[in-house]
């Protein structure tokens, strides 16, 4: 309880107790006064009764005289007593008209009273019986009658002489209790006055006691504050200047007439930094603070005697107990030098994005510059693959392409650093399937693990989930560079991967172990902790021998990183290495079981397999169709991406089969809203014309599941999409092949290819061989135009989609040329060096043309 609140307590006690007395001593005086005022009148009843009582006397004694002398004098005397003593009977009567039993004595009186006057009438009017001689016989009634009325009176005497006694004590008490209430009321309103007293000494010495802790706290609070070595001022609620500290009065001149509010006075040492133009009053920290809100800007700068200081001024409003602003404290900062330091980092973090933006661009560029004519060389060596060399011929083409992809990697290494450096990683979290991803990994790594003689094993815990959430990119990036570095450094026995639960797992998150283990050449325990290092390798033999940039572990550990997951390394020289990497991925919220049995076709009682066919060229979605139907799949057709995602939105497919090239939308970018946007788990199959290594990594980054070469065998796309179905749509049926193949056709094309391709299904070959009849024309009329315009970009992707049917219809001299062109255009040549294979081959499809009809001619007749 406050000062204030004590002072308060006390007056309001007071004046309770004031009133509470008064009112007791005003009850107190009325008792009194009424007691007084009975007593009195019991009095002058007393008194009536003994003036009643006298004249009594005097009317008896009149009565006598008057009888004994006959005199006159006695008789008036009697009247005038009798009227007298009826007045006083009357005002008797009326001062007992409060009492009941007087009332009644009184009345009795006045009865004996009018019966003594009718006797004495009586006997003044006898007279006397002789003359001289009275009649005193006659008196003894009259007598008799005042003595009667003699006994009422001294009745109503005594009854009043009980009740003035009763009134007497009544008003002793009275008086006590008056006196007693008095003497309580004085004593209560002495102990309220000590007690304020008291109060108010206690609060005065408190007071004084606080306001001298007050000046010692403020003292010590500007000492505190002078020691302060940045410049602090205090104004007061008015905004007036009230305290500054020493560096504050360094800092300004004249500080004592700094006013907020006095825009004048101010204007020429505030400015705004950088703009250089005044600080508006109303934006000034103190002004602010002032209106009640703690501020802080760092853009002020005062401009004292040709100086110019940037400050970081600081303003907060202090308040009383009560809430009430009492003053505004303001601190500044002198952040010249931070801010000409700022500035120059600033300018070199410029410089340093600048130059790093080069070096992206630089790598970029030159990662671009290097990528096309190692695909050109990578696209040459494989068509010499494809044609008669000697032994000597092939070994100098395997070694061209192992350097090339070799070189190829090295490209993509460095890329993939300068990303890194550069924060430019940017990881998604789509919906994946561990097997699938494994799946296609080893697809990807079987070939270079074959070719060195070595099993690749691929082991899959049946405990762990089967979607997660994540970024199957990047752990396909991480896999396939340990995989690739445990078969490059691995001469015979095998490199395993094993993927397993890792510890430590939580409802919505699984850490998953990711074991690459090989039987390989090994590394010593002391360069182990410089493994993951760039440019480190296990000596300079390994650099010599194996060859390598040494970058490859160090992107599987920032990419392991990026993904908050670790990865660590044990081996031993001659028993091989075992790299354990473990990232904590987030459960899908749609779990599918992706375990298959080995054959797959369609069971007789199960839903049918629904298949999204995404392709542009028509030809292609009527062979892609045929070959679906003869698997009993149903088939569904989208021209493009675009229109693909329009119906993955509508209905729902067990899997998807894309063409990369399309108008609209490609493959790529519809893969990638799938996953990204439409969020399925869908797994969608590339169909590719040519699948290079590149193209292949390319698919999988882009969120495809595996790839298909096109053109392609029946029992391929039956066997590639078996582990993408659910396990309640396959049997272990087979497709059925006939034993013997219809014609096939002529010299320059074979309906060979088709035919497997259908399963020898003469009547939709057909019907596929009359739609490109049918089409051909008018593509080797928009190929003409294109060469005519020189417009490379339009025969690069037409030829892309001849090649599909050229090789399906066995047409080897066009894919030749078509392979030579593409493998030009790859190299960047212009149109000068691919006229002159496309002149050729031109000239080769019409002549293909009129064979193709009679084809269809022949095996007319043979379907009817």
């Amino acid at each position: 309880m406050n000062q204030n609140q004590r002072i308060s307590l006390i007056v309001v006690m007071g004046l309770l107790i004031t009133v509470v007395i008064g009112i007791n001593a005003r009850q107190t005086i009325h008792r009194l006064v009424e007691t007084n005022n009975w007593v009195l009148h019991t009095y002058k009843v007393l008194s009536k009764a003994q003036r009643i009582e006298s004249l009594l006397t005097n009317m008896d004694n009149d009565m006598r005289g008057y009888l004994l002398s006959n005199n006159s004098y006695f008789r008036s005397d009697f009247e005038r007593t009798s009227r007298k003593l009826s007045a006083e009977l009357k005002g008797i009567q009326d001062l007992t008209s409060d009492n009941p039993i007087q009332q009644k004595k009184v009345q009795l009186l006045t009865r004996l009273f009018e019966k003594k006057v009718a006797r004495s009438r009586s006997l003044l009017n006898t007279g006397q019986v002789q003359p001289g001689v009275p009649r005193l016989d006659s008196l003894d009634l009259y007598l008799t009658l005042s003595g009667n009325f003699q006994q009422v009176v001294n009745s109503t005497v005594d009854h009043e002489d009980q009740l003035l006694e009763a009134r007497i004590a009544q008003s002793h008490r009275s008086a006590s209790y008056a006196l007693v209430s008095n003497l309580v009321g004085a004593s209560a309103t002495l102990i309220m006055i000590l007690w304020a007293i008291y109060v108010l000494y206690r609060s005065l010495n408190k007071s004084n006691l606080l306001n001298q802790k007050l000046a010692d706290s403020e003292q010590q609070t500007k000492k505190l504050l002078e020691a302060v070595p940045v410049p602090v001022v205090v104004v007061n609620h008015e905004g007036k200047f009230y305290y500054a500290n020493q560096a504050a009065s360094q800092l300004v001149e004249n500080i004592e007439e700094y006013d907020p509010h006095d825009d004048t006075a101010n204007s020429n040492r505030f400015f705004r930094y950088p703009d250089g133009v005044p600080y508006p009053r109303e934006q000034r920290p103190t002004y602010r603070a002032l209106q009640g809100e703690a501020t802080q800007v760092n853009d002020i700068e005062l401009r004292m005697n040709g100086k110019r200081f940037q400050l970081l001024s600081s303003s907060s409003p202090v308040y009383d107990a009560s809430g009430k602003l009492q003053y505004v404290i303001t601190s500044s900062i002198d952040i010249s030098e931070r801010v000409q330091s700022q500035q120059r980092l600033q300018e070199a973090r410029t410089i340093a994005e600048k130059a790093a933006k080069l070096k992206e661009d630089f790598l970029a560029n030159m990662s671009h510059e290097i990528r096309t004519p190692l695909n050109a060389m990578l696209g040459f060596s494989e068509l010499l693959e494809t044609t008669n060399l000697d032994n000597d011929q092939k070994e100098f083409i395997r070694l061209i392409r192992t350097a090339g992809k070799n070189l190829l990697t090295i490209v993509n290494d460095i890329l993939d650093i300068s990303k890194i450096e550069a924060g430019m990683i940017r990881l998604e979290s789509i919906p994946f399937s561990i097997q699938m991803l494994t799946g296609s990994i080893k697809a990807m790594c079987q070939g270079a693990a074959t070719d060195k003689g070595l099993q690749l094993a691929v082991e899959v815990d049946p405990d762990l989930p089967t979607v997660f959430m994540g970024d199957p990119t990047r752990l396909t990036q991480i896999l396939l560079n340990l995989i690739n570095n445990a078969i490059k450094f691995t001469k015979q026995g095998s490199v395993s991967l094993r993927i397993e639960q890792g510890e430590g797992k939580i409802p919505t998150c699984v850490p998953v172990r990711f074991i690459v283990q090989d039987t390989g050449i090994g590394m010593a325990m002391d360069v182990l902790p410089t493994i993951f290092e760039r440019f480190q390798q296990a000596d300079k033999f390994t650099t010599r021998y194996y060859g390598g940039t040494g970058l490859g572990l160090n992107i599987v550990k920032s990419l392991t990183e990026l993904q908050n997951g670790s990865v660590t390394v044990t081996s031993a020289p001659g028993k091989g290495s075992r790299f354990t990497v473990e990232i904590p991925y987030i459960l899908a919220k749609e779990q599918i079981n992706f375990n298959q049995p080995h054959i797959l076709t369609p069971k007789g009682n199960q839903k049918p397999v629904r298949v999204l066919v995404v392709e542009d060229n028509l030809m292609n979605q009527k062979l892609v169709l045929q070959v679906l139907k003869h698997l009993g799949y149903q088939g569904h057709v989208a021209e493009n991406g675009r229109k693909a995602i329009d119906v993955l939105q509508e209905a729902t497919f067990d899997i998807i089969l894309m063409d990369l090239q399309m108008p609209v939308m490609d493959g790529y970018e519809t893969t990638r809203y799938i996953r990204s946007d439409i969020n399925s788990t869908v797994p969608i199959i590339a169909m590719t014309a040519h699948a290079l290594p590149s193209e292949k990594e390319e698919c999988l980054k882009a969120g495809m599941n595996d790839f298909l070469s096109k053109p392609f065998q029946i029992e391929e796309l039956q066997q590639l999409i078996r582990p993408y179905l659910p396990k309640e749509n396959v049997t272990n049926n087979v497709v059925p092949t006939p034993d013997a193949l219809p014609p096939t056709g002529s010299a320059r094309f074979s309906a060979e290819p088709i035919l497997k391709m259908l399963g020898n299904n003469l009547e939709a070959v057909v019907e596929i061989l009359g739609t490109y009849l049918n089409d051909t024309p008018e593509d080797i009329e928009k190929l003409e135009q294109a060469l005519n315009q020189q417009d490379i970009k339009e025969v690069k992707r037409l030829i892309h989609i001849q090649k599909v049917h050229t090789k399906m219809l066995g047409m080897n001299e066009a894919t030749r040329l078509i392979l030579e062109t593409e493998a030009l255009i790859i190299a960047g040549k212009g149109m000068e060096a691919i006229t002159p294979l496309m002149e050729p081959y031109i000239r080769e499809v019409k002549a293909t043309l009129p064979l193709i009809g009679d084809y269809i001619r022949s095996q007319s007749h043979t379907i009817a």
